[in-house]
């Protein structure tokens, strides 16, 4: 990380793969500026390989080697983004 970059933390409210699509294209477009972060997801291959054709679409590479933490106490980041979805609350 770069003194000059600032922690971002995605986090899924479904612990899905919208983390790693998020991370990604923020990733290609911004990377320089920002340390990013996603909390753990429960991977599910087909899942992923949908994401990965997904991103593939648009010419964004699909960005497999993120940071990976739990939110808890003793970290910290700049900046948090949840991704939610109405079916999160069932």
């Amino acid at each position: 990380m770069r003194k000059s970059q600032k922690r971002l933390l995605f986090l899924c409210a479904r612990r899905s793969v919208r983390e790693l699509m998020a991370a990604s294209l923020l990733a290609a477009q911004a990377h320089v500026e920002w340390d990013i972060w996603i909390a753990p997801i429960r991977v599910v291959e087909a899942d992923v390989a949908l994401a990965r054709r997904v991103l593939e679409e648009v010419d964004v590479p699909f960005t497999a080697s993120l940071q990976i933490a739990e939110p808890s106490f003793h970290l910290f980041w700049d900046e948090g983004i949840v991704l939610c979805s109405g079916a999160a609350d069932q």
